[in-house]
């Protein structure tokens, strides 16, 4: 009887040790629809068009990093809508002729209709003659509503 109290027991420890948070293990074909949304994304991105690059957010989804404003003597946390964001295109992206940012490598963790997504990504901005290039991260929280994926935030910081 003690034998049998004993593995029961073990056995109540071992199945409240697993994750019981998820409701499913995500598969290779959830996963995969991820990357391939992530690598749409910065292909839109990079083409700029802002309709379509609006279509892959939440409505009131953000994008936050540290800013070095030239005005600032400090860094800061600076956060924008993604409405923001793209009212502010023809300052950033669109101010020079070449833009483009490309996911090097992207690690996809998912639990139930949640998503999170790391990518090392490269960019390089500015004209043939004055070319920026540098590599950064962007860490991306999606939602799954209605069999759609939508980004509700991107935090993004550069290696340099």
């Amino acid at each position: 009887m003690n034998k049998l109290l004993i593995a029961f027991c073990l056995f109540i420890v071992v199945l409240y040790s697993c994750d019981n948070n998820t409701t499913y293990k995500s598969n290779s074909s959830e996963i995969k629809a991820v990357e391939d949304f992530i690598v749409d994304y910065y292909a839109v991105m990079s083409s700029r068009n802002w309709t379509d690059y609006s279509d892959f957010f939440a409505e009131k989804a953000t994008l936050t990093t540290i800013w070095f404003d030239t005005s600032d003597t400090n860094p800061q946390i600076f956060t924008n809508t993604i409405s923001e964001f793209v009212g502010q295109t023809a300052n950033g992206p669109d101010s020079q002729p070449i833009f483009e940012e490309k996911p090097l490598t992207i690690d996809v963790e998912i639990k139930n209709n949640l998503a999170s997504v790391w990518v090392k990504y490269e960019a390089k901005f500015g004209s043939e003659n004055e070319l920026i290039e540098w590599k950064g991260y962007d860490l991306f929280s999606l939602l799954k509503f209605n069999d759609k994926l939508y980004i509700t935030s991107i935090t993004y910081v550069s290696d340099e």
